[in-house]
């Protein structure tokens, strides 16, 4: 799996809103340039976008499950979870615009179950980004070296990494253990933040610039539970 140092993604991080001016200012007059020089790199925007959507709309629809089956906090964090995913589809969605281009249509199927099972899946779902989506995402990517794309791509796979520890431990205790686990979420005093810039999701409120993006703290966005 190829790694970015940490100098060179601080690097792309403060100079990724210059790049996006002189993308948008290069895309104005060919558009379909873009997709003669990266034409994998669109390939994989267009499925990142695909895939935080699908994510968004699932994460709502668990949502409402967990409301309806009064599971308050498991609500709270699926709606966290679901800003955060729109934050990574509306940054593809940007670069694509960028390049001159605009996201592909497509059919948004949604499987909702009872809390338990979305729980599962959910936590399953979110390993799968960690460990096999993202990577192949990056390997793509940097073959091209199209820089925003690099930037918004490794934002959307820390801010999934920030919490792979606590998804592990969700997947092992949702299965016949679930009782315990709701009762551990459901005892908890949450009060989720969502960075605007790069979807990092954190549970108390901000003191110290973004952990990911190293944006100012203001960028956070308190979630509100949802009703």
């Amino acid at each position: 799996m190829t790694e970015i140092s940490k100098r060179h993604f601080l690097y792309l991080s403060a100079v990724s809103p210059f790049i996006f001016q002189l993308s948008a200012f290069a895309a104005q007059d060919d558009g379909n340039k873009s997709a003669v020089t990266y034409p994998r790199t669109i390939a994989v925007l267009q499925e990142a976008f695909s895939t935080e959507m699908i994510a968004y709309k699932n994460y709502i629809g668990y949502t409402s499950k967990a409301l309806s089956e009064k599971y308050p906090n498991i609500a709270y964090l699926f709606y966290s979870f679901s800003y955060s995913e729109i934050v990574h589809a509306d940054n593809y969605k940007q670069i694509l615009a960028a390049l001159g281009l605009a996201v592909k249509p497509f059919q948004i199927e949604t499987e909702v179950r009872d809390t338990k099972s979305n729980t599962q899946k959910a936590a399953q779902n979110e390993l799968k980004k960690i460990q096999a989506t993202y990577p192949d995402f990056m390997r793509e990517l940097e073959t091209e070296s199209c820089e925003e794309a690099i930037v918004s791509c490794m934002y959307s796979w820390k801010s999934h990494k920030q919490h792979e520890e606590k998804i592990k431990e969700i997947r092992k205790y949702s299965g016949i253990f679930f009782s315990s686990l709701r009762s551990r979420i459901e005892g908890l005093n949450l009060d989720f933040h969502v960075c605007k810039v790069c979807g990092s999701t954190i549970d108390k409120v901000p003191d110290l610039p973004c952990v990911i993006c190293n944006k100012p703290k203001s960028n956070y966005q308190r979630i509100e539970r949802p009703v």
